[in-house]
């Protein structure tokens, strides 16, 4: 079962920041970092947020590296899409053990659906600028998370 609830400031300066880099970036970095960064980070565990973290980290920073190479393009695509679906797994997973909040889940998952968009569009120049721009914001919420999250 999945529930919306209507997207905040924070969520849309997230996603307005993925697809452009830039200041954009910038600014939603410094409100993820702040000492108030606008989003519900609850519940979620500094444990479950660093298993995230090293799974979608991984994929961004593989996403970065074949997408600037035109030989590997090709032939890292279909790997890609399997660690795009493996992401996604991990971060739905961990929402439903109630583990990370929905707030935290909704922007990692921005970053999936992005990063998704541009592969189905066989964009290699935007997987490469998504993905960067991903990888910044991943670690931007890691220190929101290890900020305000639970240390358990």
């Amino acid at each position: 079962m999945t529930y919306h609830k209507q997207e905040s400031i924070v969520e849309k300066n997230f996603r307005r920041a993925l697809e452009a880099g830039g200041s954009d970036l910038l600014e939603a970095i410094n409100q993820l970092m702040s000492a108030r960064p606008g989003i519900r980070v609850g519940d979620t565990t500094v444990t479950a947020y660093r298993r995230i973290h090293e799974v979608l980290g991984s994929f961004l920073d593989f996403a970065t590296r074949v997408a600037s190479k035109d030989e590997q393009w090709n032939r890292a695509f279909g790997k890609l899409s399997v660690e795009l679906a493996r992401a996604r797994i991990i971060v739905n997973y961990q929402l439903a053990r109630n583990q990370i909040s929905f707030d935290i889940a909704s922007l990692l998952n921005a970053i999936l659906d992005a990063l998704e968009n541009e592969l189905r569009k066989k964009s290699r120049e935007r997987v490469r600028e998504v993905a960067e721009n991903g990888r910044t914001l991943l670690d931007a919420l890691a220190v929101s998370v290890y900020m305000h999250g639970k240390k358990r």
